[in-house]
């Protein structure tokens, strides 16, 4: 006898917009062979049996049933009707949706319903944060490794065992302006777990706020539900009504209208009184448009005070990310696991927390201990490792780190390729010294270059610290000194290195040699604002890429001393010390520098004086279907002074898109002495390309660009030195724009970038398709 096989392949469509339907559940009546529609609504489903009715089903829709004829295939095209639930309680009129309704008037209700917002808002929270690595396959390691570990699993299996890496409690008082830490405590979490684990949590956003138009996690903006543009991201439905002590309370649950966006399944429950919010619950969907994040899940309870508002009382997140650096061939594959809970109280007694660690089956003491036996072992030292080198741009040797780790190796016109040793001692050998520095070997100019300095923190609470250096090296022609870039990436180096080597597929060749010599200055004056004070006295060497010729000579050498005072001013941003490094975490408040600089320089017989001032604001801002960042700056230069000393807008020197430079400017093209420059982006979140079929798994995100750049120069300056005649004046505003894709392969951007202005100049490159490479969530 011949076996039967009954045969359906089709799509499950909105009978109201056409649009597909991902997720339906389609199964054979009364059998238990089903499956699910993939993000395009198609499905393909069979069976041997004799059951022939195919049933469709999916929250919010109403079920559907099709009978099919018996070993036969047939293609099919599923219109699903939404479903208005009815309560009795409610009045519906005939294609009408009542959640639609309530939807409204929360929205209207949410400046009285969200506290925070309140003037005299004060609350405490005490939050608790636990990551775990699990999976960690067990069948790979060898027998003495898994002993090592074995005291440290909270959980193992014949095949895989579960770690903890990491646990803090953090105690916050919260206001309507802001949120201060009172109080923090990593237990035995090893000091680099810290560090890796610290900035992974702290991506998170310590307040979700359901009430705001969007959400920032991981640095991305999530559309809520409760958003005034919700209506096109979310479909919504009144599913139940309960009895609660408060009064009559209803759940409409909320399901993404594209499993692509950033918008969330779940569901809230709301009190119908005061229309505030209860309880909700928000799943982010699997598919979609965020990297390395998987099964976001975010939960919310809220009580009700004497005087009937409502405020949030607990809150849970979690998350799990792949840990690839322990994979292997067989699975399953190590993932990192993140939970995060607080649990709030508007007046100064925190309420009594249970047990269990993070709402977690484990307690306190027992991570504590799980934690302490982790330290030292193979795992902790691989991801220290990678996390040094990421996070600081250091790789720690014991008592001595090795880099930065850009400076290990660059390749030049000038120099041929170069070799570096750079090395620093760390708070192993001294808790507030570290001396170090740089030596490498040029393989073509035979010569040795070096860098030589130490940096010593003062005593007391707040950071003082006092740093000499000495350099006698080759550098970039256009090297900016007061560049915050270097200050805030420990990967930038801002010269020549082993990055934008690689980066240009060549060899850099405008450089110049140059000796300098620095003390610096570190205050805090409180954890907003810090000021350096930098006194340089450099002396900078003239050749064929650096022409300084005037009347009296060729190839001269430009000496100058000069006294900066740069302060930095930014708005409840995190900070993580690292030895007597910082690395800044951003957030998406305005970051501000103000810099002054006077001194005086001698070149020939040329002496002067000269002052700078300038100003720059830099932020970067998520809104409900991406996210805008900037770069602006200004600045003005008084008294006559040698072209090295103007400002010169940077160009493109690697071939690579750069958000900092000016990237189809020609190297050293434009000098002034006032300027105003921007640098932006504005990056959606796949707002087109989530909509389009195949495509939109891909996740890739749509970018424009826009750099701009204005200026004056007096003709003064040249009667101290020559100014180079392919370096002029911006006689007219100069600008770029660029439109592209971002996040291929969850790394590489592509843009198309085209200039706007001074297209009749000789050599010039009106158009480029430029790469850069770029990770994150």
């Amino acid at each position: 006898m011949l076996a039967i096989e009954t045969m359906a392949v089709g799509q499950v469509l909105n009978k109201m917009d056409k649009m597909p339907i991902a997720g339906v559940n389609i199964y054979f009546k009364n059998t238990s062979k089903g499956v699910h529609s993939n993000d395009e609504g198609y499905f393909k489903i069979s069976t041997s049996g004799v059951e022939t009715t195919l049933v469709f089903s999916c929250i919010g829709y109403i079920e559907r049933e099709i009978k099919l004829k018996l070993d036969k295939s047939v293609g099919l095209e599923v219109a699903m009707e939404e479903e208005n639930t009815l309560l009795q309680e409610i009045f519906i009129i005939p294609g009408s949706n009542p959640a639609l309704d309530w939807i409204k008037k929360i929205r209207l209700s949410r400046s009285q319903n969200d506290l925070t917002r309140q003037p005299g808002f004060y609350a405490q929270s005490i939050e608790q944060n636990l990551v775990l690595l699990s999976k960690v396959n067990r069948k790979s390691m060898d027998k003495k490794l898994f002993e090592q570990l074995k005291k440290a699993t909270l959980q193992h299996t014949d095949t895989a065992l579960v770690l903890p890496l990491y646990m803090s409690e953090n105690t916050f008082s919260i206001s309507s302006k802001d949120k201060k830490l009172i109080k923090k405590d990593v237990f035995s979490t090893p000091a680099m777990g810290d560090k890796i684990i610290s900035q992974l949590v702290g991506e998170i956003e310590t307040e979700i706020n359901f009430y705001n138009n969007s959400i920032t996690i991981f640095g991305k903006s999530f559309v809520s539900p409760l958003s005034n543009i919700s209506n096109s991201y979310y479909r919504y439905y009144l599913t139940d009504s309960i009895n609660a002590v408060s009064g009559k309370q209803y759940n409409i649950r909320f399901v993404s209208r594209n499993p692509k966006n950033l918008a969330f399944n779940g569901s809230f429950l709301f009190d119908s009184t005061t229309l505030s919010i209860a309880k909700i619950e928000a799943e982010l969907p699997l598919t979609a448009n965020i990297n390395f994040i998987e099964n976001l899940r975010i939960f919310q309870q809220f009580e009700q005070l004497p005087n009937r508002r409502w405020t949030r009382s607990f809150e849970e997140v979690m998350f799990n990310t792949p840990f690839e650096i322990l994979s292997d061939s067989i699975r399953p594959k190590p993932e990192i696991f993140v939970k995060r809970t607080a649990n709030y109280s508007i007046n100064d007694s925190i309420r009594m927390l249970p047990d269990s660690f993070a709402n977690t089956e484990y307690t306190q003491i027992t991570l504590d201990q799980k934690l302490s036996e982790l330290n030292n072992t193979p795992i902790l030292r691989t991801a220290k490792w990678i996390a040094d080198v990421v996070f600081t741009g250091y790789l720690n040797l014991g008592k001595v780190d090795l880099g930065k780790v850009q400076q290990i190796a660059r390749l030049t016109g000038r120099e041929g390729l170069r070799l570096n040793v750079p090395l620093r001692t760390n708070e192993n050998l001294w808790k507030n010294v570290s001396i170090g520095g740089y030596a490498g070997y040029a393989s073509r100019s035979k010569e040795i270059k070096y860098s030589v300095g130490g940096e010593y923190r003062l005593p007391g609470v707040s950071r003082n610290k006092i740093a000499v250096n000495y350099t006698d090296d080759y550098r970039i022609v256009n090297y900016n000194y007061s560049n915050f870039n270097y200050l805030e990436n420990p990967l930038l180096s801002g010269d020549i290195d082993i990055a934008n080597t690689l980066f240009s597929f060549g060899s850099a060749s405008n450089l110049n040699h140059r000796k300098e010599f620095l003390v610096s200055y570190y205050h805090d004056w409180n954890a907003d604002i810090e000021t350096n004070t930098f006194l340089r006295s450099n002396s900078i060497i003239g050749n064929d890429k650096l022409q300084l010729n005037n009347s009296f000579g060729n190839d001269l050498t430009l000496q100058y001393q000069s006294a900066t005072i740069e302060t930095r001013i930014s708005f409840a941003e995190r900070t993580y010390e690292d030895h007597l490094q910082r690395i800044y975490i951003n957030n998406n408040r305005p970051v501000l520098y103000g810099v002054f600089e006077f001194g005086s320089y001698h070149i020939g017989n040329e002496n002067g004086n000269f002052q700078k001032l300038s100003l720059l604001v830099k932020q970067k801002l998520q809104f409900g279907v991406g996210e805008f960042k900037y770069i602006a700056e200004g600045g003005v230069i008084a008294g006559k002074v040698p072209y090295p000393l103007l400002h010169l807008p940077f160009g493109n020197n690697t071939g690579g898109y750069s958000f900092q430079n000016f990237n189809l400017m020609s190297y050293m093209e434009y000098a002034t002495d006032k300027y105003l420059t921007l640098h932006s982006e504005l990056i959606f979140n796949g707002l087109i390309l989530n909509q389009i079929p195949l495509v939109k798994k891909l996740n890739l995100r749509e970018i424009c660009s826009f750099h701009f750049a204005s200026g004056g120069l007096s003709n003064t300056h040249s009667s101290v030195l020559n100014i180079p005649n392919t370096t002029q004046p911006l006689y007219r505003p100069y600008m770029e724009v660029g439109v592209g894709v971002a996040n291929l392969f969850h790394l590489i951007t592509v843009q198309s970038v085209w200039r706007l202005s001074d297209l009749n100049k000789q050599n010039v490159i009106p158009f480029n398709i430029m790469l850069s490479i770029n990770v994150g969530f």
